[in-house]
């Protein structure tokens, strides 16, 4: 456990020596919610009446900055590509032989950068859940804020072992930059990123449900906005881990096959 405390604090202090990278990349997203935002508003304008779906305008843009805050710290895309390119590029040598496994070191890794990525994201949106507090809406009671650090850190594994397991596939393949691409459509409109799942008819929004792509943004972000009852709240929590469990052996068997057919020059 030392040896990962010490990743995670190698890797803090690389990222403060990059700060610069950090908020641009948090300014870029913060234009993207705010253009989905203004979005809505023309939307809502327009509509002949103020709710579509049983969303206000208010809601959506609770939604929005929900769905933000968690995707800073549950997007884990660079991951992929990074576990991609060692492997790809032979870089897995040097790594291999370290003391730590190696998913367990990218874990690390990507821990420390998404919590300074949380805090950024935070910070940027103090100002509006600040002064309009009153408009935004939330839905989340006492059992769900006790039951929300674990929905969180379950949503960022649930992430992260679908970008291993997709990063993976270069043992094989050696480029897998159209799987990368597929996933982050699939991702984006499965998670609820792009419009809220219950937009959708009911059919699909079931099928969304047994997905583990929803439970990485939109499970959490509906928890923050409207709240889940009990039933839905364990119930969701149930797939997250079965997924977690799921995709964990998957990976397991996948790196095990990939590093038999590994040659040390790459994939």
């Amino acid at each position: 456990m030392k040896k990962y405390v010490q990743v995670m604090k190698l890797n803090l202090q690389t990222s403060f020596a990059y700060k610069g990278n950090f908020m641009l990349s948090s300014l870029m997203d913060v234009f993207r919610v705010v253009a989905e935002i203004a979005f809505w508003g023309v939307l809502f304008d327009n509509l002949p009446g103020s709710e579509l779906s049983g969303y206000q305008f208010n809601s959506i843009v609770s939604y929005y900055i929900a769905m933000f805050i968690i995707s800073s710290f549950t997007n884990v895309g660079s991951t992929g590509y990074k576990v991609a390119n060692d492997i790809k590029d032979g870089v897995l040598n040097n790594l291999l032989v370290r003391p730590i496994h190696y998913i367990g070191y990218c874990f690390t890794e990507t821990v420390s950068q998404k919590l300074l990525n949380l805090i950024i994201a935070m910070l940027m949106f103090i100002p509006v859940i600040v002064f309009r507090f009153g408009d935004l809406d939330a839905g989340m009671t006492l059992e769900q804020l006790g039951w929300f650090p674990v929905v969180i850190l379950g949503s960022l594994i649930l992430s992260f072992f679908i970008n291993i397991l997709v990063s993976l596939f270069v043992f094989w393949m050696t480029e897998v930059t159209s799987l990368f691409f597929l996933k982050d459509i699939i991702l984006d409109l499965a998670s609820g990123r792009v419009f809220p799942l219950d937009l959708f008819p009911k059919t699909l929004l079931n099928a969304f449900s047994v997905l583990p792509f929803m439970y990485c943004t939109y499970f959490p972000a509906v928890m923050i906005t409207k709240g889940w009852s009990a039933a839905e709240l364990y119930r969701g929590l149930g797939i997250q881990l079965v997924w977690i469990l799921g995709l964990y052996g998957l990976i397991q068997i996948f790196w095990r096959l990939g590093l038999k057919k590994y040659t040390g020059t790459g994939a």
